[in-house]
Parts: C-alpha cells; sequence; structure tokens
C-alpha cells in the first residue's frame, strides 16, 4: 500500500519529461512491464503458499472431550479494541 503510489507517481514524473510520441512507446511499455512483473509476483506468491503452507505444523492436534462455544457480545469486543 506503500509502494504502489511511490511506483505510479515516478512513472507518472518520467514520462511528463518525454516528448508526445516516446512518451506514448514509453509509457505502454512500462505499464506493460509493471503489470507483467506484478501477475509474475502474484503467481509465485500463490505457488510459495500452496507448497509452503505457512501457518500449518506437522500434525493436527485431536481435542478430546467438547468445549463449550463462548458468547461474545458486541459491546465486549467492542471494548476489547480499547484495551
Amino acid at each position: 500500500m506503500l509502494i504502489l503510489p511511490l511506483i505510479v507517481s515516478s512513472i507518472i514524473s518520467a514520462l511528463a519529461q518525454l516528448d508526445a510520441q516516446s512518451s506514448g512507446k514509453m509509457g505502454v511499455r512500462a505499464l506493460i512491464y509493471y503489470f507483467g512483473t506484478t501477475i509474475i509476483a502474484a503467481i509465485v506468491g500463490i505457488i510459495l503458499v500452496l507448497s509452503i503452507r505457512p501457518g500449518v505444523r506437522g500434525e493436527k492436534s485431536v481435542v478430546k472431550g467438547e468445549a463449550k462455544p463462548v458468547e461474545a457480545r458486541t459491546i465486549d469486543t467492542i471494548l476489547d479494541l480499547f484495551r
């Protein structure tokens, strides 16, 4: 969320310094490059998440017995934000 405005603003400022014809060609190339690398990064990220499975540890533990679900009230949830 912080890097995207920096990248977009630097691309726009670089293209503003060029003439109209070369900035059109360069703008298309920059957008294709940016979207291409973004798609590749998303695909690599999905592949890594599916293969590494972060948050999953060895075996799943089996809990014996039944636990009663705790009913949370709305006011308790709001107050937990300020604790």
